[in-house]
């Protein structure tokens, strides 16, 4: 899930514009399938990135410093372009089909199966074996499609539990809940003079943070050939009961919560405001927290476990279009930047860790204390599945469920068979 700090960040165009890559496009941006070979990319000597606002929107940002830092020492130039987190998809997709776009592309780690199966990345599984070791398998294998890596993991985000230090002084409470049972007591308690205790969102935002609390549970969301939903067994059921009822049974959620459909910054504004108490957020939540209430007295814990602990990945990952006509050059930065000589540059310039495995041997020491629960989580999270139907899966299937759940439309039982239902004949589609 690129999640992204410090602006307004919606996952959802980005992810439909990759859930059905249409056959066209697909045609279109395919090379060799190999070492490159498109139509599109820049001269001998040029190579152009895409990547988010959030990493190139600055005309200083760390990663427009460090690719003119290489470009220099390699008489190449790198021209960095940025676009919004919700365009960035479409943007690529559409220039890829078109003959042209980049040569090299920063990208959510959930969108890299979409492109990969339409042949817009380049396979880049040999050239990376050396180093694969050198980073989380978790991101690995969210960057990988069919057994091949078509990406470098990047950075990496996992979602923890942030609690508002006062609240729970002023509730009684000494620490944060450790388990399910715990979360819904401390919710309770903090619920009432206009606070409310936990924040979920709507849509997109409530499938995604979900998916932890199946796995704590000990759901699946796949069965092993990725072509059947099981989401809603049991195990599953039990805990999207669980997940839905704190608003629809226990009102510890702030009705608010509904209209969270379009960003991030929605999600997080009732607790930085101090009107929730604790809510579920990747390290990308950081930032915004501490421009818009720097005094804010909060901590950061693991997520309160169920029968297991788990939590969820996210992060970017670096690809090679198959418009890249260099790809020995563009390999060549690529590589340098996912080094561990370059962690600075997501430390420094982003307050993100890297998905490499040396990030707890002291590089990271930069890090505020509020960003190191994510850096020892950051080896146990769990990717989501890699498939090309995901986007549709996660940001139609089940934003579309959840949202029937929490109006009060349909039962949670139904929405979530409804959901598995959808979902499988999403897969049979490719």
């Amino acid at each position: 899930m690129s999640q992204t700090p410090n602006m307004r960040m919606s996952r959802r165009g980005l992810l439909r514009a990759t859930g059905g890559i249409a056959a066209t496009a697909m045609l279109a941006a395919c090379g060799d399938g190999g070492d490159g070979g498109g139509s599109g990319g820049g001269a001998k000597g040029t190579l152009t990135l895409w990547a988010s606002t959030a990493f190139a929107g600055d005309a200083k940002a760390a990663l427009r410093t460090a690719a003119q830092e290489y470009g220099g020492k390699q008489g190449l130039t790198i021209n960095v372009e940025g676009f919004p987190a919700n365009d960035l998809a479409k943007k690529i997709t559409t220039a890829l089909a078109g003959g042209g776009g980049p040569d090299i592309v920063v990208a959510d780690v959930s969108s890299i199966p979409q492109f990969a199966a339409s042949k817009m990345l380049v396979d880049v599984t040999a050239r990376f074996k050396a180093a694969q070791g050198e980073f989380f398998a978790g991101n690995v294998a969210a960057a990988s499609f069919k057994d091949a890596v078509y990406a470098v993991p990047y950075d990496t985000s996992n979602v923890a539990l942030l609690w508002n230090k006062k609240l729970f002084q002023q509730a009684g409470i000494q620490s944060p809940p450790g388990t399910w049972d715990e979360l819904l007591a401390s919710a309770k308690e903090l619920t009432g003079g206009g606070r409310h205790g936990y924040m979920l969102g709507a849509q997109g935002y409530g499938s995604f943070l979900f998916w932890p609390w199946l796995w704590q549970n000990g759901g699946r969301i796949l069965d092993d050939a990725g072509t059947k939903a099981l989401f809603n067994g049991p195990e599953g059921l039990e805990a999207w009961n669980f997940y839905a009822g704190l608003h629809l049974t226990h009102g510890v959620v702030p009705p608010t919560f509904l209209g969270v459909t379009q960003a991030w910054d929605q999600y997080i504004q009732p607790f930085l405001t101090e009107k929730v108490a604790m809510l579920a957020i990747g390290d990308w939540g950081l930032a915004p927290i501490a421009k818009g209430n720097p005094g804010l007295e909060y901590g950061v814990a693991s997520l309160p476990k169920g029968k297991e602990s788990a939590t969820v990945l996210g992060g970017n990952a670096i690809g090679i279009t198959s418009a890249c006509k260099n790809v020995d050059a563009a390999w060549g930065f690529v590589s340098w930047l996912t080094s561990a000589g370059q962690e600075k540059v997501l430390r420094d310039g982003y307050q993100r860790i890297p998905a490499r495995t040396d990030v707890g041997n002291g590089s990271m020491a930069g890090l505020d204390e509020a960003h190191q629960i994510f850096i020892q989580q950051a080896a146990s999270a769990r990717p989501r599945p890699a498939v090309t139907a995901w986007g549709d899966i996660e940001w139609q299937v089940m934003a579309n469920a959840w949202d029937s759940v929490i109006q009060k439309k349909k039962s949670p039982q139904q929405a979530l068979n409804e959901a598995a239902t959808a979902a499988t004949q999403a897969l049979s589609r490719g």
